[in-house]
């Protein structure tokens, strides 16, 4: 996130709550979680909010994100229940490739009915938990519950961290320093992720190459 987009929330006025609205609901409830920065979105937004960039009030934007995101994950659950294996076993998938797939179920499965709350702050499994979830890991009523903590913690860490971080007067005063910094953060697990898995393969690779002991394709032939 930069200046520039900075610019177009606060030009959006109290519209910009739409915007977050919807940026919380799609990142799981239209499965796209892959594709929106919803937590530096999240992030500036507050900043915004605590500069006067956006007059809207904190406690009604706390809510209106917690309901949307609840919406949005209660949704990817119904998909999950009644679409979630065809979802899932789509070859050829950009979004849910077996890896991502895998990487969900054993998320849900080591942290159970946590794992709704954690997925909040995963950016790729966030989007696929809740699908995870409806396909038969977990109850409505215990995914009902744990939607609506993990939605509120979410949506106070995110908007209400952004607002309280942004009273600080250096922070307001640099504000495009700091929210390249919140999207360094937001990208540092899946960078993380990919490093570690690009060692994974290399080990893999390495323990597969056959072993040859000394001497075991004989002496050189010397001609003469």
């Amino acid at each position: 996130m930069d200046s520039t987009l900075l610019a177009q929330l606060t030009a959006l006025g109290p519209f910009a709550l739409l915007l977050l609205m919807g940026v919380a609901f799609a990142e799981t409830g239209l499965l796209a979680g892959f594709l929106l920065p919803g937590d530096t979105l999240m992030v500036g937004a507050g900043l915004l909010v605590a500069t006067g960039g956006l007059r809207l009030p904190l406690s009604l934007s706390l809510l209106a994100v917690t309901l949307a995101a609840m919406a949005g994950d209660q949704l990817a659950y119904v998909l999950g229940r009644h679409l979630g294996h065809r979802l899932l076993d789509r070859p050829g998938s950009r979004l849910f490739t077996a890896r991502r797939v895998d990487e969900a179920r054993a998320f849900v499965e080591r942290h159970g009915p946590r794992a709704v709350i954690l997925a909040r702050f995963v950016p790729v499994v966030r989007t696929l938990t809740p699908v995870m979830a409806g396909i038969g890991l977990m109850g409505r009523r215990r995914f009902m519950v744990y939607n609506t903590i993990g939605a509120a913690g979410w949506a106070v860490a995110m908007l209400g961290g952004g607002y309280w971080f942004g009273a600080i007067p250096i922070v307001a005063n640099h504000l495009d320093v700091i929210m390249v910094t919140a999207l360094l953060v937001s990208l540092a697990p899946a960078v993380v992720a990919l490093v570690r898995r690009h060692g994974a393969t290399r080990t893999v690779d390495s323990e597969r190459l056959p072993l040859v002991e000394p001497g075991a394709l004989g002496s050189p032939v010397h001609a003469g």
